[in-house]
């Protein structure tokens, strides 16, 4: 299975993960670990998801199905954490390195979206 990269700040798929990445005027790349862990953590909040969506099918009590849903809420908040912690790591270092301002006028509107 190969690794597609998916930048928050464009918004969509990009290169696999082994090879450079290339963002306005600085390329970058991420650690395929990093990003292979963060999926994991998605997949896993998804089939919590899934199994919350069952518990309102099932009649089960509404406020134990708000508790999931905190809880799945607050494992998406911690992948996105990490996401934001591997895009600096890479790609802002960079950004800021080769003085990319459109780079991180991009993250820095990311962030305040993600902190909504």
């Amino acid at each position: 299975m190969e690794l597609k990269c998916f930048c928050p700040v464009q918004r969509k798929p990009v290169f696999p993960m082994e090879e450079i990445h290339h963002h306005a005027n600085h390329s970058h790349t991420h650690d395929p670990k990093e990003i292979r862990a963060i999926i994991n953590r998605l997949s896993k909040s998804i089939g919590h998801l899934e199994s919350v969506r069952k518990m309102l099918e099932d009649g089960k009590d509404c406020a134990d199905v708000l508790i999931q849903l905190s809880a799945v809420r607050s494992e998406i908040n911690n992948a996105g954490k990490l996401l934001l912690k591997e895009h600096m790591e890479h790609c802002i270092v960079e950004a800021v390195q080769e003085n990319d301002q459109a780079a991180i006028e991009r993250m820095n509107k990311a962030i305040d979206m993600f902190m909504k």
